[in-house]
């Protein structure tokens, strides 16, 4: 079973020019925890990189549980809600979802939120990003320790074996370990804390 208090903390150590191939990892999710019905915008506000003119400029599609949003002042509620964050998108679609986008009439409208139902307790939000969003923010995220389900990671090495070879060294809550050591070590965990140091740190 899974201690929520206690995940195991994984610790990679790469060369630095790796750091780029990690950050498709988080089109997968991030787990991060906030305050009941925090604001879209207070949430991203807290992210490392995420500041004010990055939110307005960079960050042009934004979906909440799947439906394309434009106003940052949605609270963030139910039990593990799913935010995606992506640049600006391509053709037609893309004109689409952005925000406060001309088509965006063309779009499902959010779903409201019944306030006399909203959370009281802290929650779980899914934070994926896409594209250029996950190229300039994800280094320091990565560097920093993300929240992260354990079967994510694993598939994601399995599938880049070069990847998974070139990593110095596998530190384990602490411990150093092999790789061929890791999936039986984190089997009874669904989730640990992944942090990424680089040889020049």
């Amino acid at each position: 079973m899974e201690k929520a208090m206690n995940l195991p903390e994984l610790c990679f150590t790469i060369n630095p020019q790796e750091m780029s191939f990690y950050t498709t990892l988080l089109q997968s999710g991030i787990e991060i925890k906030c305050q009941p019905n925090e604001p879209v915008a207070r949430f991203l506000a807290r992210l490392p990189g995420f500041t004010v003119n990055y939110i307005a400029d960079a960050i042009q599609t934004i979906f909440l549980n799947g439906t394309a949003v434009d106003d940052l002042t949605i609270p963030l509620s139910g039990k593990k809600p799913i935010l995606a964050l992506s640049a600006a998108m391509p053709g037609l679609a893309g004109a689409i979802f952005r925000r406060n986008s001309f088509h965006a009439a063309l779009r499902t409208p959010p779903a409201r939120i019944n306030s006399e139902h909203l959370e009281t307790k802290q929650i779980t939000v899914t934070l994926k990003l896409f594209n250029s969003i996950a190229s300039e923010r994800g280094p320091e995220l990565l560097h920093k320790s993300i929240t992260i389900k354990t079967g994510h990671l694993l598939n994601f090495l399995a599938k880049r074996p070069s990847l998974f070879s070139q990593i110095k060294q596998h530190v384990l809550s602490g411990k150093i370990v092999n790789k061929e050591e890791l999936p039986s070590l984190l089997a009874d965990f669904p989730r640990l804390k992944l942090k990424l140091t680089t040889t020049h740190d």
